[in-house]
Formats: structure tokens, C-alpha cells, sequence
């Protein structure tokens, strides 16, 4: 989630940014880390600007020979009048730092969007890659990656520059198992803890790292989140190195684990947490699965807990 913070800035003065933790004892059945132990990013953008995780990127046709990808583009505008913007979108390969190579490999040509005052727009385009290289996990496939860079220009002067990264794979479940690019993958998964063993919950990239590393030397290729959304640097990580993801949100829907744990708030936050939680992970080749809930109490009550599900899916 982030916040606008314009209203409260004082231009050329001293802003202070205040931040208050509240973390009760009994609030998860583990020790979840006190304070902020992810990064926080203070944004700074032009009135006309892409949304917060306002691209939505889907390769529906995969092949060896051509892969056919959409993408749609959020288009908000902050300021108090009407706005007229250019979009654009080049696609570069990525190498295996994660760091575009040579010249764009495709090319989403350009729209002209009008987005009202203090609103929004969503335009779409698409292109046909030719001999992409395709996603998937090692060591039967390559975890091959692309990015795409979407620019937003007003009077050919650019106002913003967005960076989608993205995997070109093809997912299939049938009877006898996964298939990923149409090769079956065994899934040999972990489930992973957001913390770092003696080092804490503070999230470190090298220690997630040595840890993926460490878990793809024994043989795993799939980790499921417990129970929370994961720091997106985890799934950069699991795209870089070709992880299958199932990415969980919930430990606790209406019936309560712990006294103070998400039970409280989930009839009023549930909808905008899952919202939130699956935009900004969606673009993400890693992740093939979703998961709403872990071991919840409702699982064992009936058509009440099959409700809640349904609902949540």
C-alpha cells in the first residue's frame, strides 16, 4: 500500500514524516519482527504518471516460435485538469543479473489516452514476439526474462518511465501433473517463512539469496509463502533463479488463531488486502498458484468456511 503524501510537503521548507508501530503481543502465532522490516520507497512523479502496480502483463499464446504479449497501462492523473499523454512500450531481453541487453526486442506502438482530472485511464496494446525465449524452472528450463519499459509522454516531453519485468511461459494443469512450456515439471517445493533463521526478519537480499541457493542445490524448485505476502524481492529472487511460487495472503480469515491477530479487521480489509496483494504480484512469472488461506479455522466448519473461500477466490 502506499500513501500521498503532496498535501503535506512544504515546498522549499522541513517536512517530518512520523511513523507509529503498534505491535501487541499475541498479534501471530510467530514472531512476526517488530518495527519496519522491509524497505519502503518514497515515490516522487509528474501529476500524469502510471498507477501503483498499474501495468497488467499476460502472454496468453506461447510457443518456441512466437509468444503474443498484452499489456495494459493504469494511466493516473493528479492534477486538477484534464490531460492528454503519449504511451509507449519497448520490450528488452534481460540477462541473468537481471540487466536489459542491446536493443528492444518489440515494440507496443504508441497511444494517445485523455485522462480526466483527478482520475485515471487504462489503454492496451499488444505485439507478437518472434522466437522468444521462454520461462521455466532449471534445471529442465531456463528462467529466461524480459522487461518492459513504458514511457509516458505530454508534448513530447517524457513524464514518466515505468519498468515491468516478466516471464514468457505457458501453464497447464492436467491430470497426471504441471506442465510448464509444456514439459511436465515435479514440483518439489518448501514452505518458506519470511525469516532469515539467526539473522532475524529484517529482510536481507544475500541471505534470501544463499537461502534459495542453499534450497536449489537440494533439489527444490517451488516455495509457498507462509502465510503472509512475501517482500517483492523474494520474487524477483525466485524469478531470477526459476522458482515456482505459491504466494499466500491469509493465516487467519473470521475465526481468530491468536487474540490479536487478523481476525480483528478481516470483514473490513479482506477484499482490499487480496486486491493489493495480487496486483502487485501478478506480473511475476514465479508465481503460478494463489493461496487464500492457511490451515484457517473455517475449513472445518461446513458450507461456512466453503462460502468465505469462494468469495475470496
Amino acid at each position: 500500500w502506499q500513501l500521498d503524501l503532496t498535501p503535506y510537503v512544504v515546498p522549499g521548507g522541513e517536512t517530518q514524516l512520523a511513523i507509529r508501530l503498534d505491535n501487541p503481543p499475541d498479534s501471530s502465532r510467530w514472531y512476526p519482527g517488530a518495527g519496519i522490516y522491509r524497505n519502503v520507497w518514497l515515490i516522487k512523479t509528474q501529476p500524469v504518471h502510471v498507477g501503483q502496480w498499474g501495468t497488467f502483463l499476460t502472454t496468453p499464446q506461447v510457443s518456441d516460435v512466437s509468444a503474443t504479449i498484452n499489456l495494459a497501462v493504469t494511466v493516473d492523473n493528479d492534477s486538477k485538469t484534464d490531460a492528454m499523454a503519449d504511451v509507449i512500450t519497448e520490450i528488452f531481453a534481460l540477462d541473468t543479473d537481471g540487466k536489459p541487453t542491446g536493443k528492444a526486442v518489440a515494440t507496443i506502438k504508441s497511444t494517445t489516452v485523455s485522462v480526466a482530472a483527478q482520475s485515471n485511464a487504462t489503454v492496451s496494446g499488444s505485439v507478437v514476439l518472434a522466437n522468444p525465449k521462454l520461462w521455466g524452472p532449471p534445471p529442465q528450463q531456463k528462467a529466461n526474462r524480459y522487461v518492459a519499459v513504458t514511457t509516458i509522454s505530454q508534448s513530447r516531453k517524457t513524464v514518466d518511465r515505468y519498468e515491468t519485468r516478466f516471464g514468457i511461459r505457458s501453464i497447464e494443469c492436467k491430470l497426471d501433473g504441471l506442465y510448464v512450456n509444456g514439459e511436465r515439471i515435479r514440483i518439489q517445493g518448501v514452505d518458506r517463512h519470511c525469516d532469515l533463521g539467526a539473522l532475524g526478519t529484517a529482510f536481507n537480499e544475500r541471505a534470501a539469496e544463499r537461502q534459495l541457493q542453499e534450497l536449489q542445490e537440494m533439489g527444490c524448485n517451488g516455495i509457498r509463502t507462509a502465510h503472509n505476502p512475501p517482500a517483492p524481492e523474494l520474487l524477483e529472487l525466485a524469478d531470477r533463479m526459476g522458482f515456482l511460487v505459491m504466494d499466500e495472503i491469509f493465516d487467519a480469515w473470521v475465526r481468530q488463531k491468536t487474540p490479536f491477530d487478523f481476525h480483528l479487521i478481516f470483514p473490513d480489509w479482506h477484499e482490499q488486502d487480496l486486491r493489493a496483494f495480487i496486483r502487485r504480484d501478478r506480473n511475476h512469472p514465479s508465481v503460478f498458484l494463489w493461496s487464500v488461506g492457511n490451515e484457517v479455522g473455517e475449513q472445518y466448519t461446513g458450507d461456512d468456511g466453503a462460502k468465505v473461500a469462494r468469495d475470496l477466490i
